[in-house]
């Protein structure tokens, strides 16, 4: 059970960073691509520029330079345009932004750096560390963008995508372990109850071979019959109980079902008990709305109230009363069986219904009763698509059926 915790919260949580993950990684790329294509889009365009005003300078009588502030172009970004010589070294440097103020000898040395180790003539690096992208004009005339605000920007919002992540994932570890822990518990619930189903199976098929091994010893020593007729009786007892063990495995397999006349079956089912209510001196009434139809098992819906009825005989006594109802309310077929005697506990109602429960132990042995019967009813009550409950009221214990139609 903790491999399979372990497994399952493993999945869940790789599951959910990896979603987390990309819908960051997703949005840090996209922003970085928008970045890239602007500056690449900006560099190309003064491209184009520069040509232009090598045209214009050209035309200038003595090939005069124009003034810087005809020159100037007002941007958001720092940029710096280069003039080169004919040979391609550093001639001057013209300040393309809205800030007057800069160091012409730093931008000097960075423009004579690009310019000896440069391999390409358009370079745009990475936006996260490389803080100069630069292109080189076809007319001599170098371009430099400053990038820093942009590295700045890039970085601050990694750091932030970094913490959403680290949080997402504190996040993502308590939803995993809620997510875990819902998934995980009718696992939990069905291996808890199949243990104790093998150690409840193993207890009543240890009783009957005890006795049946202490009745041969005994027979051995003075051949008295009483001992046969006690091993035949517990093997009976334990024949039974394999029996009901495999109705149980067998209403927990789907089986093959049917439109069948619910209504038929359920009167069948009834009057095949005629004689053992009459044995009991018990009254019976039952009344069937003829023509129900259900989805059914047919021979499922016989064993149900086989077991249904046969309990109520069994638990039947005061007044000596069964009562049983087939109704239809809309949408919902309603089954009712009845029956006086002692109420079930109020906190019992729901236990019954589980494997091996007795509430008196030592009448359910009398009666080879091994508390099985209501669970296989159980079974195939919830394989037919409905629901079983048991309420003691007024004199009178109800086990009632509800069937909801679509």
């Amino acid at each position: 059970m903790k491999k399979l915790k372990i497994k399952i919260f493993s999945t869940v949580f790789l599951i959910l960073t990896s979603f987390t993950l990309l819908i960051l990684i997703t949005a840090t790329t996209r922003n970085y691509l928008e970045k890239e294509n602007s500056i690449e889009g900006l560099l190309a365009s003064f491209t184009t520029k520069s040509i232009i005003n090598r045209e214009s300078r050209n035309k200038l009588p003595n090939n005069n330079l124009p003034n810087q502030s005809e020159r100037r172009i007002y941007l958001d970004v720092t940029i710096y345009t280069i003039i080169l010589d004919d040979d391609g070294n550093y001639s001057e440097t013209i300040n393309h932004t809205n800030n007057d103020e800069f160091d012409e000898s730093n931008i000097k040395s960075i423009a004579e750096k690009i310019i000896n180790n440069h391999k390409e003539n358009f370079h745009l690096g990475s936006l996260y560390f490389d803080r100069y992208a630069y292109v080189f004009t076809p007319d001599n005339t170098l371009i430099i963008m400053d990038n820093l605000s942009t590295n700045e920007e890039l970085v601050r919002q990694l750091i932030v995508n970094i913490l959403i992540l680290i949080i997402c994932e504190i996040i993502i570890v308590f939803i995993t372990y809620i997510i875990t822990t819902w998934i995980i518990k009718p696992v939990e619930k069905s291996f808890e109850q199949q243990k104790v189903f093998v150690a409840d199976a193993s207890h009543e098929l240890k009783t009957p071979l005890s006795v049946m091994i202490a009745s041969a010893d005994a027979y051995f020593n003075d051949k008295d019959d009483k001992w046969v007729h006690n091993m035949k009786s517990e093997s009976e007892r334990m024949t039974k109980l394999v029996t009901e063990l495999l109705d149980l495995a067998k209403t927990e397999k789907e089986q093959e079902k049917q439109e069948n006349d619910l209504s038929n079956i359920i009167e069948s089912s009834i009057l095949t008990f005629e004689g053992l209510f009459y044995d009991n001196k018990i009254k019976l009434k039952y009344n069937i709305e003829p023509n129900i139809k259900l989805n059914c098992n047919e021979d499922l819906i016989i064993e149900l109230m086989s077991i249904l009825i046969d309990n109520a005989i069994k638990h039947c006594s005061g007044k000596n009363k069964v009562n049983v109802n087939l109704s239809r309310n809309n949408k919902q077929i309603l089954l009712s069986v009845k029956n006086t005697g002692e109420p079930i506990p109020k906190e019992d109602e729901e236990k019954i219904f589980e494997r091996f429960y007795k509430l008196d132990s030592s009448r359910n042995r009398n009666s080879n009763n091994y508390g099985l019967g209501l669970a296989i009813a159980k079974n195939i009550v919830e394989q037919h698509n409905g629901k079983i409950s048991a309420h003691s009221e007024s004199g009178y214990t109800e086990f009632k059926i509800i069937w909801n139609q679509k």
